[in-house]
């Protein structure tokens, strides 16, 4: 069966909800992400100038307000603030440019009792104009002011004392990363299924004269009964009869009666008058003979 080609379907709208969604969260996740790199950046910074230091050949004060592990840096590059102590060194710059430093620690409690410092490595900072390794570790169990006395042969360095800056600035670029890579997995998919059309809203199909060709199988002489050919099939030929076989005539009518028995004979049709006259009704038709009554004389 042959068709006409047919208009495709109107496509539907877009989900706009789920694109504005989806754009929404896109850059949202991304100017989180930046945000918070960026203030990660100002916080180590800030973390790094805030660690109280101490110069070389001097006893200075510093004051623990809470408890826990600090480290303890060589700080090779920096400048030195407000101290408190003997030293007058407040504003002096250093940038150490030999090699391994050499240098004696001692820290002393409110009560003159010496703490312990072991050794320690593994921080590091390089931020903001200050450059420090990790030498010692200390304990403090109480808070309190605490009194380093620093002694090396070198002048050009100083101690920096607190918690590791890059703490808090590890922490909070991978809270950056996790937000911007999840607004652009979120908002890149929702954006994806915002680009979908909806489905067109479907109703009978418009009448459309002639959009169908006529069938061959249909048309008279294409086989069955009057064209007749449904299924467009071939026409049924009939069998043939096999060789040696005739085909067989009509059947035999019923055996003769004996003489004189024929049977009724058959009514005869009426003659139409001829045109232009009135029709005259016809006799009735003679009784047919009883061959079984008595001979007539």
């Amino acid at each position: 069966m042959q068709y006409q080609t047919q208009t495709p379907p109107a496509k539907g709208p877009r989900r706009k909800g789920l694109l504005g969604l989806g754009v929404i969260l896109l850059l949202g996740g991304v100017g989180a992400g930046a945000a918070l790199f960026v203030t990660s950046g100002s916080q180590y910074e800030d973390a790094v100038k805030n660690l109280q230091r101490a110069p070389v050949g001097c006893d200075t004060e510093f004051d623990f307000t809470g408890t826990g592990t600090f480290i303890i840096y060589t700080e090779t590059k920096g400048t030195i603030g407000d101290l408190r102590g003997d030293c007058e060194n407040t504003g002096a710059s250093y940038e150490h440019s030999g090699g391994r430093i050499s240098v004696d620690l001692t820290l002393t409690n409110s009560d003159g009792d010496n703490v312990d410092l072991p050794r320690a490595s593994g921080a590091r900072y390089d931020r903001g104009g200050f450059v420090g390794t990790e030498i010692r570790e200390l304990s403090i169990d109480k808070p309190g002011t605490y009194t380093l006395a620093v002694e090396s042969d070198d002048s050009d360095f100083a101690i920096s004392v607190g918690r590791n800056p890059k703490d808090d600035f590890d922490s909070m670029q991978t809270i950056a990363i996790i937000a911007a890579a999840a607004g652009l997995v979120i908002g890149g998919l929702l954006i994806i299924l915002g680009m979908r059309r909806k489905a067109a809203p479907t109703g009978p199909a418009p009448f459309t004269p002639g959009g169908f060709a006529p069938n061959p199988a249909f048309a008279p002489g294409a086989g069955g009964a009057a064209g007749y050919n449904p299924g467009g099939y071939p026409p049924v030929q009939q069998p043939s009869s096999p060789p040696g076989w005739a085909p067989a005539g009509p059947p035999p009518g019923p055996p003769a009666g004996p003489p004189g028995f024929g049977g009724p004979p058959a009514p005869v049709a009426p003659t139409p008058p001829p045109f232009g006259q009135p029709t005259q009704p016809n006799p009735p038709a003679p009784e047919p003979p009883n061959p079984w009554s008595a001979p007539q004389q």
